[in-house]
């Protein structure tokens, strides 16, 4: 940028050896700068005094120097500033504001062009994020670039900061990441940690760096410690790398890989492997940890895969997703539930991000699916394949040429959505489904099973009725029989055709209630709301339903539920009521003048339901020991919603020939973002025996739990799960937290059937990482 002084400077530096000029301003004109968009700037130059020789190539000033330009500038006790450098170098109680990062230090130099230059005894703060570094001397290069010696970087305010790393050098590079080398970590000046190399991200954008670490104990792994790096591979895909330390079985480490290529297709990869020094093999050794499921473990080799992506083939159209999930044994997923790679985070993760969830860590069966799908105006196809690993038959439990679990390689599914019948009053739908079923031991063979349905609805006096009927043809052809009980024929091609019918009948009853005008619209009633509105809705329904007894059923193959359909000759009979309010709020709007805001809410829904069951009705058989119970259970289902912070939901069963409760599920939830949460939960389950259904025993589960945001920063949190008829703990939980401007630590306590333990997590926060 070339220097322009006004035309009352020129002809002083003309025409006099030297004069001073007391709170004089000069202007620096805009020029054009090499630097890419940070040109076109003009720099007010002002101070107590300015003195200029008529032979010198700089002007010096003295007292309240500021230099500005827009919103940044430039203070110190003294300035000299050369014309045909453009150079700025300053001295005493250094200040400097550069597009949102401030600079302090005892003497500087900086390109006003550019704002390349060095401070000495220099403290810079970048203020996204709230990071503060300092050095007795700093290079500034172009851009947001630094580098340093001796420097301290903290996101603490003070000047004894809670927390900083003390390096022996660093930079900061133009991507927003401050590279550290040979850094120890202090807490209150105090050396606690000490790492050759690390790298922190700077900005909110993703960046690579290690991530927040999780320390603690445990009674049957000992001392814990999990150190995860984050590398941003680029803008669409991600790594994460796992490092943990088990003080009593050994180093297990793990990656998470995540992409996601466009708006249609993203995925997750996870997987985590220990080599394991504790086995057993016998089920004795193994019922001291889990209950006696008469398994053993005798692998040292430990591991766990997992995924899941949602994406394309060729065209969006052509829908796929991908569920994975392998284990090496029955206890690898109770035994780490818990941690940064553990069981629990792996399933929320899934379930938040894709909207699917992943089998019980105690379940023996774990599937994996691939599938393919696309859907027209009318039709819909699909098409998967599916693996179901049985640690029944893994590490030796029972042979593995025994194994008799079911594989689909493949299933083709095809759907016909409901649609009118030319000019007709019928409408029509259907599915079909093709399957090769595969075991390594038991039947094999192939099943096509077709599903097509007729119904016409008709709505008079304000009642719609909707008669339907269907037919469902099934045809097998087999290639092995092996390990087939003895009431199959063996013929390996075979046929049933089944007829089911029905009709629904429902109507919707309304009625709307005016509650009042609302809160009037002023700035003095700004926050203040009312209800205005109620609607109640009535929503009367009866179902009959009824399916073909196929006894010759038996005969058939089977491979899944469709094989053996259930015969069916009852009527339901549903009563649903909904209460939606409607709220004004008198609200600031966008030009600061008042205005109505309208909310609506469904705060209160409560349904009944009963079945009668024909079929029971006129039963003849066994009734010396089951009585006929046509009646099924009266269902009543309560969802409260009176204000956003409070959700209740209630569901129980009272049978009407016990005259007692059968089942209960109940969840209260209170919560608020700046207060916290109670939760508490309740189920229940009575021990049954009639002809239709049996329950062993009864069983009755509480759950509790809390969360506080108190004052000071703190958040205290627990949660308890515990078996009432059993008189057992089933979890324990205690979470304690601190969080202030710089920093985030929480203590875990956990207790379970399983194991107890504790751990430590460290958040340094705008860093996110340790």
């Amino acid at each position: 940028m070339k220097l322009r002084l006004t035309i009352l400077i020129l002809c002083l530096l003309m025409c006099s050896s030297g004069y001073a000029f007391a709170q004089e301003h000069l202007v620096i004109p805009a020029t054009k700068s090499d630097v890419a968009g940070k040109g076109d700037k003009e720099w007010t130059f002002s101070a107590d005094k300015v003195v200029a020789e008529n032979d010198s190539e700089y002007v010096q000033a003295y007292g309240n120097v500021t230099v500005k330009s827009g919103g940044s500038f430039i203070k110190a006790d003294f300035a000299r500033f050369y014309q045909a450098t453009k150079w700025i170098y300053l001295k005493g109680n250094v200040q400097a504001q550069w597009e949102g990062d401030f600079y302090e230090a005892g003497e500087a130099e900086f390109d006003l062009n550019s704002m390349v230059g060095w401070l000495k005894k220099g403290r810079v703060f970048v203020a996204k994020p709230h990071v503060f570094f300092e050095s007795e001397f700093i290079e500034k290069h172009n851009g947001a670039t630094y580098s340093f010696k001796d420097a301290k970087v903290t996101a603490c305010d003070g000047e004894n900061p809670l927390w900083s790393f003390e390096s022996e050098e660093g930079d900061i590079t133009l991507n927003g990441n401050a590279r550290l080398w040979h850094s120890k970590f202090k807490i209150k000046g105090v050396p606690v940690a000490y790492t050759p190399y690390m790298s922190l991200p700077l900005e909110s954008k993703r960046q690579s760096g290690f991530l927040t670490p999780s320390i603690g104990s445990s009674e049957k792994m000992g001392f814990k410690a999990t150190i995860p790096y984050y590398w941003a591979i680029n803008d669409e895909t991600d790594l994460t790398v796992y490092g943990e330390y088990l003080g009593k079985r050994g180093y297990r480490p793990g990656v998470d890989f995540r992409h996601s290529e466009d708006a249609n297709s993203k995925g997750e990869w996870r997987a985590d492997w220990l080599y394991d020094g504790k086995t057993y093999d016998n089920a004795a050794d193994g019922s001291s940890v889990f209950e006696d499921n008469g398994m053993v473990r005798p692998n040292h080799n430990r591991w766990w895969v997992r995924s899941k992506y949602d994406g394309y083939i060729g065209s969006p159209d052509w829908q796929t997703m991908v569920d994975l999930d392998l284990v090496s044994d029955q206890d690898y997923l109770r035994e780490f539930r818990g941690g940064l790679n553990g069981y629990e985070e792996t399933r929320e993760g899934f379930i938040d991000e894709f909207g699917r969830d992943i089998a019980a860590m105690d379940a023996n069966n774990r599937i994996s699916t691939a599938l393919v799908a696309k859907s027209w105006d009318d039709f819909s196809v699909s098409g998967l394949v599916q693996y179901n690993e049985n640690l029944l038959y893994r590490n030796g439990n029972n042979p593995g040429d025994l194994n008799p679990t079911l594989q689909k390689l493949p299933e083709i599914d095809a759907f016909a959505f409901k649609q009118q019948i030319g000019d007709t009053p019928l409408e029509w739908q259907g599915d079909m489904r093709t399957n090769y079923f595969w075991r390594e031991y038991g039947m094999s063979g192939g099943r096509i099973d077709l599903h097509p349905e007729l119904s016409m609805p008709v709505t008079a006096a304000g009642i719609t009725f909707i008669p339907h009927a269907g037919v469902r043809a099934t045809s097998y052809l087999m290639d092995s029989f092996q390990n087939a009980n003895s009431t199959i024929k063996q013929d390996s091609t075979q046929t049933r055709i089944m007829a089911d019918a029905g009709i629904s009948a429902f109507t919707d009853v309304f009625k709307v209630f005016e509650l009042g005008s609302g809160p009037v619209v002023s700035k003095e009633n700004i926050g203040q709301s009312s209800w205005t509105k109620m609607k109640h809705n009535i929503v009367p329904r009866l179902d009959y339903n009824w399916i073909q007894d196929e006894s010759n059923q038996e005969e058939l193959p089977y491979f899944d539920s469709r094989d053996r359909i259930t015969k069916q000759n009852d009527i339901v009979f549903s009563l649903t009521n909904v209460l939606d309010r409607s709220m004004s709020t008198v609200v600031a709007g966008d030009d600061g003048q008042a205005t109505l805001e309208n909310e609506y809410l469904e705060f209160f829904r409560f349904r009944l339901e009963q079945g009668y069951d024909i079929d029971e009705a006129n039963r003849s058989s066994d009734l010396s020991q089951y009585e006929s119970r046509p009646f099924s259970d009266v269902m009543g289902e309560i969802i409260l919603t009176p204000y956003d912070y409070v959700n209740l939901t209630s569901r129980t069963w009272l049978s009407p020939y016990m005259g007692d409760i059968t089942e209960h599920e109940n969840v209260l939830r209170v919560f608020d973002d700046s207060i916290g949460e109670v939760l508490f939960g309740y189920d229940y389950l009575s021990k049954v025996d009639e002809y239709k259904r049996k329950q062993a025993s009864s069983m009755q589960v509480v759950r509790y739990g809390a969360k506080a945001y108190l004052p000071w920063g703190l958040e205290v949190g627990g949660e308890f799960r515990a078996d009432l008829n059993n008189n057992r703990d089933l979890e324990k939980s205690l979470s304690v937290g601190w969080k202030q401007q710089c920093f985030f630590v929480e203590f875990l306590a956990s207790q379970t059937t399983v194991d107890e333990s504790y751990s430590v997590n460290f958040n340094l926060v705008d860093f996110g990482v340790f």
